[in-house]
């Protein structure tokens, strides 16, 4: 297998042979470029069952991957819940900090640097733990005192800063030698993670839905999903990629309006894990949602709180920023985008365990 980074925005391209998260010519984010690709399901458990399509040892792991797919009839009769809540830390980002860390670890790395709303942080935390190497995690100081807590509590230096872009820019700023960024926004080697829910996908429900509903922010898991079902398609094992359906907070939705035109609303108060403002790749997040013939979509928050006490209520402790999926599916059916006959999948991202303070007060 022959693996090079390849700049998505000047074409540079230079063997992965060390971590790189940033094109080094111009800035751009770096996808990686694999020859030789097979697929064959290892003996491994979890995520690590399609070890054959990553391209990194299965150095870390806590069991991630392979979440339960619940059929959701009360919604109708082709749909289901992905539970991506049941992660180890209870949002879909293990699949790519279990890839991103053990690849740091491949490349000799003593510590890793991330800059999170939360959940990413939270992940990247519990996996650096594991492998027994330092985590500084940089959080806009509004993130929730849960999700703060625990990132605290798994043994990693939390910083906070003004806002979750200062997050991002004091964090790369601060690295230093024998130490990586593993900035989930940019990490190519964090979207290799993140892909094994297509593969997942497939094998679950033996065959590839009409379409996928699923928050998006930075990106990372609508982008996994791309280049998960856009492989399998390339081994012939599926003749379609399902539609892709970005559902985005108000005050946070760059993608919706790249398509579909400026989008001006104040910022949300109740989905603090969507809240990226200019992602770095978001030209790629239009060509996963137009190539897919999917779209994208803006949730109030009146609609996402409808939403949340729904899924609270049929016993799926899910966070806010999860509950906007099942909004977008509710927006979808109503305006003829899918049927209620249509086999959807909607994922959910994370857990509502952390927002208990925020339960009692909604």
């Amino acid at each position: 297998m022959k693996i090079e980074y390849r700049c998505s925005r000047c074409g540079y391209t230079i063997e992965a042979t060390s971590w790189l998260w940033q094109c080094p010519k111009c800035g751009g984010p770096l996808d990686l470029v694999i020859e030789g690709l097979k697929f064959t399901l290892s003996e491994y458990r979890g995520l690590w069952r399609f070890s054959s399509v990553i391209p990194a040892k299965p150095l870390v792991s806590l069991g991630e991957g392979f979440t339960p797919l619940v059929k959701a009839d009360f919604l109708g009769k082709g749909s289901y819940l992905k539970l991506e809540y049941l992660n180890p830390t209870g949002s879909f980002k293990d699949r790519g900090s279990a890839v991103a860390i053990s690849k740091a670890l491949e490349f000799g790395a003593k510590a890793v640097v991330e800059d999170s709303s939360g959940n990413a942080g939270i992940s990247v935390a519990a996996y650096a733990a594991t492998a027994s190497i330092k985590a500084r995690i940089y959080v806009p100081k509004d993130a929730p005192e849960g999700k703060k807590t625990l990132i605290r509590s798994l043994g990693a230096e939390l910083i906070e800063t003004s806002s979750r872009t200062e997050a991002s820019r004091v964090a790369i700023k601060s690295v230093g030698p024998n130490e990586v960024y593993i900035g989930h926004a940019w990490n190519p080697w964090f979207l290799q993670g993140t892909k094994t829910l297509a593969y997942e996908l497939l094998n679950q429900i033996g065959h590839v839905p009409n379409a996928v509903i699923l928050p998006v922010s930075a990106g990372t898991l609508l982008l996994g999903l791309w280049i998960g079902f856009n492989e399998l398609l390339g081994f012939g094992l599926i003749n379609k990629v399902p539609r892709l359906y970005a559902v985005q907070t108000q005050g946070f939705a760059d993608l919706y309006g790249r398509i579909h035109g400026e989008y001006s609303k104040e910022p949300t108060k109740f989905a603090d894990a969507l809240r990226v403002s200019n992602p770095p790749r978001l030209g790629q997040m239009v060509n996963a949602v137009t190539g897919s013939g999917g779209d994208a979509l803006v949730i109030e928050d009146d609609e996402l709180l409808q939403a949340w006490k729904t899924l609270l209520k049929r016993g799926y402790i899910v966070e806010p920023s999860s509950a906007i999926a099942l909004s977008g599916y509710m927006k979808l059916l109503s305006n003829n985008y899918i049927g209620s006959d249509d086999e959807v999948v909607i994922i959910l991202t994370g857990s509502g365990l952390k927002y208990i303070d925020i339960m009692s007060k909604v």
